[in-house]
C-alpha cells in the first residue's frame, strides 16, 4: 500500500517538471554587435557561412505558428531587416509571442538564404534540400535565442508591390487593394471558378496598378480549407521570393493567421 501511495506523488512531480520546463528569459538582453541589415550585407553576403565571431542581433518576433502556417521557425525583425531562426519545435507562439524582443547569439550558427530570406541554424547534411537545418537541441536553442519580457508587436511595413525589394525579404509587410486572379486550388479546365478557391496552396493577387504577388498557404494551416475572399483585400505577411507554379519567379507573402487578410 505504501508503494501505491508513492505513484501519484511521482506522477505529480513529473507533471511539475513538464510544466516548469523553462526557456531562457532575461530582463536585460545582450547588446547587439550589428543590425540585421549588416548581418545580411556584410557578414552573410552570399550565404553558406558558419559565423565564428561573437555576432549578436536584437529584434522582435513577427511570425507565429498559432494557425500552423509557420512551423519550427521564428522570424525576427529590427528596423533594418529580418532573419529567420530555424528552431525546429512547435508551439513557438506560446514561448516567443508576436512582438517579443529577443537577442540572437549567432556564434557557431550556419547561415544561408532560402526564398530570399536569411536563415540561421545548423548546417544541414548535404543530402537535405534546404541548407540550413534546425538548432537540434533545447540547449542549443536557449544558447542562441534569449527572450526578454518586453512584448510590443511591430507594425508591418506598408508598401506597394512595385516598391518591394529583395533586401526586404523576411520583413512583415502590408499590401492594400489586392484582388484574387489565380489559385492552384481550382481547375479552370474543369470549369471551376475563382469563387470556389481556398487558401491551401498557391494563389496570385493583383493590385490596382496591375502588379502581382503570390500567397502561399500550407496544407496544415488551420484556415487552409477556407474560401479566399473575392472582394478587394489587404494582406499582411512575411515577404519571400520564389517561383510561382508557372515557373516565373515573383514575390510571395506568407500570412501568419487568416485575419492577416482583411477587406479593403
Amino acid at each position: 500500500m505504501r508503494y501505491i501511495l508513492y505513484i501519484p506523488i511521482i506522477l505529480i512531480l513529473i507533471g511539475c517538471q513538464r510544466v516548469t520546463d523553462k526557456f531562457v528569459i532575461d530582463g536585460t538582453l545582450p547588446a547587439p554587435t550589428c543590425d540585421i541589415a549588416a548581418l545580411r550585407n556584410d557578414i552573410v553576403k552570399v550565404g553558406g557561412v558558419t559565423m565564428l565571431d561573437n555576432v549578436i542581433v536584437v529584434g522582435r518576433v513577427t511570425s507565429s505558428d498559432s494557425d500552423d502556417n509557420f512551423y519550427g521557425s521564428l522570424v525576427v525583425e529590427d528596423e533594418s531587416g529580418a532573419v529567420e531562426v530555424m528552431v525546429g519545435t512547435s508551439n513557438l507562439a506560446a514561448r516567443y509571442p508576436e512582438g517579443v524582443l529577443i537577442a540572437l547569439r549567432l556564434k557557431g550558427c550556419y547561415a544561408d538564404y532560402s526564398r530570399g530570406v536569411l536563415q540561421v541554424g545548423s548546417e544541414a547534411p548535404e543530402y537535405e534540400y534546404y541548407r540550413v537545418g534546425n538548432l537540434m537541441s533545447p540547449e542549443r536553442v536557449d544558447n542562441v535565442v534569449v527572450r526578454s519580457l518586453d512584448v510590443k508587436p511591430i507594425e508591418p511595413l506598408q508598401t506597394t508591390i512595385a516598391e518591394l525589394r529583395s533586401s526586404m525579404c523576411g520583413r512583415l509587410v502590408k499590401l492594400y487593394g489586392l484582388c484574387l486572379m489565380d489559385s492552384s486550388s481550382v481547375d479552370a479546365i474543369d470549369g471551376e471558378e475563382l469563387g470556389r478557391a481556398i487558401w491551401c496552396g498557391y494563389s496570385m493577387f493583383r493590385d490596382s496598378s496591375g502588379d502581382t504577388i503570390a500567397i502561399y498557404t500550407s496544407d496544415y494551416a488551420s484556415y487552409a480549407e477556407h474560401r479566399i475572399p473575392t472582394d478587394s483585400v489587404n494582406i499582411v505577411g512575411i515577404l519571400q521570393r520564389d517561383k510561382y507554379r508557372s515557373g516565373k519567379e515573383c514575390y510571395y507573402l506568407k500570412m501568419r493567421y487568416e485575419t492577416d487578410c482583411t477587406l479593403y
